[in-house]
C-alpha cells in the first residue's frame, strides 16, 4: 500500500510548544486513559502491541448526571485504544461477558483480514457465545486510523466500539509534539431497540422541527400558491420531509467526544 493511499492516522499533528490541557469536567464513568483530558495525547501511553484482551460486558454509565447501562469494552465507553503495527502478527482475544445475549462480536472496520477474522456473525463466523472467547489472529497489512465495533444486534449503539490505530512499519514521515485520537460518537439513554422501533413506525419521530401553517403562508407569499402546492406535492411523492436532515436527533442523542459530553468539555491544545 502506498503512502498516498493510506488513511492519515493523525487527527491533530501540529506541534504544541508548551502549555497544559485546559481542564474539563471529568466523566462520571470510567474513561480509558487515552480519552481523558488530563493526559497529553498518546505520549506516555503504551506503544503498539501484538496482543490485546478485550471483554464485552455491561457497565454503568453516567452522563451529565443521568445514569444508565452501557455495553462496554473492558468497562469503558469508548473501549480501549487498540494500537497495532503494520507488518506484525497480532492476536486479539475478545470475550463475551453478556450472559443474556445470543452472541457478541468485534468487527475491525476497514482492516484487511482473513475472511474468518472479519467479525460479522452470520457471514464469516457464528459470533462469540456468552462466556466464551474468540481469538482474532491476522497479519497487519496496512497503517492508518480506524475503529472497531460490535456487529451483533445493536450493541455498537450502546457503547461497543473503540479506536484502532496502526503505526506505519517504517515510522512516521513527519515530526510532532503531541498526537491525539478523537472519537466522535453519540449516546442515548433510550434502548437502541426502542429508537429503531420508533423510526421504523414513524420516520420523523425525533424530528421536532416540522413545518407549520405559518411556513405555508410564508411560502405562498414568497413563491405563489401554485409553486407552493407543486413543491409540497413533490415532497409528498418522495415520501420525505424537507426538514428530514437526520432520522435520530439531539432529541434523544447526546453527542460525545472521546466519551465526554459537551458539558464535560474534552480539550486538547494544538497549533493551527
Amino acid at each position: 500500500m502506498t503512502e498516498d493511499c493510506r488513511l492519515s492516522r493523525r487527527l491533530f499533528l501540529q506541534g504544541v510548544g508548551a502549555g497544559l490541557f485546559v481542564a474539563g469536567l471529568q466523566a462520571a464513568f470510567p474513561l480509558p486513559l487515552w480519552a481523558r483530558t488530563d493526559q497529553w495525547g498518546l505520549a506516555g501511553l503504551p506503544p503498539a502491541q501484538s496482543r490485546y484482551d478485550l471483554t464485552i460486558g455491561y457497565s454503568p454509565i453516567t452522563i451529565d448526571g443521568k445514569k444508565g447501562t452501557a455495553t462496554a469494552i473492558n468497562g469503558t465507553v469508548p473501549g480501549p485504544l487498540v494500537r497495532l503495527r503494520e507488518g506484525d502478527e497480532v492476536e486479539l482475544n475478545v470475550s463475551n461477558a453478556l450472559m443474556d445475549t445470543e452472541h457478541s462480536s468485534i468487527h475491525w472496520h476497514g482492516i484487511l483480514v482473513p475472511f474468518p477474522m472479519d467479525g460479522v456473525p452470520g457471514v464469516n463466523f457464528a459470533g462469540i457465545p456468552p462466556g466464551e472467547t474468540y481469538p482474532y489472529r491476522y497479519r497487519v497489512r496496512q497503517a492508518g486510523t480506524y475503529w472497531y465495533h460490535s456487529h451483533s444486534f445493536l450493541q455498537e449503539q450502546s457503547g461497543t466500539y473503540g479506536p484502532l490505530i496502526i503505526d506505519p512499519q517504517d515510522g512516521e514521515p513527519w515530526d510532532y509534539d503531541r498526537d491525539y485520537v478523537v472519537v466522535l460518537s453519540d449516546w442515548s439513554f433510550e434502548k437502541p431497540e426502542t429508537i429503531f422501533r420508533h423510526i421504523n413506525l414513524l420516520g420523523h419521530y425525533y424530528n421536532y422541527q416540522q413545518r407549520t401553517f405559518g411556513d405555508l403562508l410564508d411560502d405562498v407569499r414568497d413563491k405563489g400558491l401554485k409553486a407552493t402546492i407543486n413543491e409540497r406535492m413533490a415532497w409528498g411523492r418522495m415520501r420525505m420531509s424537507p426538514v428530514d436532515l437526520a432520522d435520530v436527533t439531539g432529541a434523544t442523542y447526546t453527542y460525545l467526544m472521546n466519551g465526554n459530553s459537551p458539558d464535560m468539555n474534552w480539550t486538547a491544545l494544538f497549533n493551527p
